[in-house]
């Protein structure tokens, strides 16, 4: 019998296990304090807002960025052709000759 399948139950086992101290109840401190400050969703609206043109300038080159990956492809498929012919595949595959 291996120990491959009792040592994949310990880790499986482990692996649901909180880590050390995660179980423990928030400090006194911790409840104490105040809530975080959060940012006015009204920035992140701006932003959004800023953004068109540099949407619309990177969706007119879709044309062009999708020719140049089809380039890339069909350049992969000539690299990925066989190195050897069938001729060479068949005698690098008979044992080599004994010295003599």
């Amino acid at each position: 019998m291996s120990a491959r399948p009792p040592l994949a139950l310990v880790l499986l086992l482990a692996a649901c296990a909180p880590p050390p101290g995660g179980d423990a109840p928030p400090s006194a401190a911790a409840l104490a304090a105040p809530p975080p400050l959060l940012a006015e969703t009204t920035s992140f609206d701006a932003a959004l807002a800023s953004a068109g043109p540099d949407a619309e300038r990177l969706g007119a080159g879709r044309e062009a960025l999708a020719a140049r990956a089809e380039a890339l492809r069909e350049r992969a498929g000539a690299l990925a052709a066989p190195v050897l012919t069938d001729s060479e595949r068949d005698r690098l595959a008979q044992p080599p000759a004994p010295n003599p």
